[in-house]
């Protein structure tokens, strides 16, 4: 056992004590996404944890295990520790895991640069009308393998991914621009309510973007959702 997995294992150790438990485990697996699944008996209690986490301090780790234990206990949702939220939310975790993360998911380039298309001028005309702030910290790339959503997002990769299906110089750059806005919403609001039951973002909130209905209209002609 390696020393991230030993840390991991006494941070769940410890908080499974509070809750009653006489035995608990914790491994790391290499989840694409950011998740934790989770098997468990009366007394027993085993964790496969996102080793996206492999070098989060042992007080991320209880924090995570907290609110954990306490869904499994059936309790109130318990929001993430503060503590969780910063280091996961921090742009450090994003530029470290955002590799891996890449390289872990099929068709997602990890470059903005297309064959007829870059996306960082979308965020030009975007920052341009005011919609939204280049500063904050996000990537941008391209997802050849979309082929039924326009753009994805990952909140805690701070990653856009527009299908290549929009990589075309005949279309009209406001449908891009859209595609690019629509996910910028879900990463800026989403973490605000991360770890938290509150979902602060609608799909009125793309009303914002001037154009929306014609975006829209010109992806439903694609076969294109968000």
């Amino acid at each position: 056992m390696d020393i991230s997995t030993e840390v991991l294992e006494a941070a769940f150790r410890k908080v499974g004590r509070g809750y009653g438990y006489e035995s608990v485990s914790a491994e790391f697996s290499d989840f694409r996404e950011f998740k934790v699944q989770w098997s468990r008996s009366y007394r027993y209690a085993h964790f496969r944890v996102s080793d996206y986490l492999s070098d989060a301090p042992q007080e991320v780790l209880e924090g995570l295990a907290n609110t954990l234990f306490a869904k499994i206990a059936g309790k109130e949702e318990v929001p993430y520790s503060k503590t969780m939220r910063e280091w996961v939310l921090s742009p450090a975790f994003s530029e470290r895991k955002r590799p891996t993360y890449i390289k872990r998911s099929e068709g997602i380039t990890g470059s903005p640069e297309g064959n007829e298309r870059d996306l960082k001028d979308s965020v030009d005309r975007l920052a341009e009308m005011g919609l939204i702030d280049p500063e904050e910290n996000f990537a941008l790339s391209w997802n050849e393998d979309e082929k039924h959503k326009a753009a994805s997002s990952s909140l805690l990769m701070r990653l856009i991914a527009v299908s290549s299906k929009l990589d075309d110089a005949n279309l009209p750059d406001f449908v891009v621009d859209y595609a690019v806005y629509s996910q910028y919403l879900k990463i800026v609001k989403g973490a605000r309510v991360f770890g938290f039951t509150t979902e602060v973002y609608t799909r009125d909130d793309e009303r914002k973007f001037g154009k929306y209905k014609e975006a829209e209209r010109l992806l439903d002609k694609l076969y294109l959702k968000l």
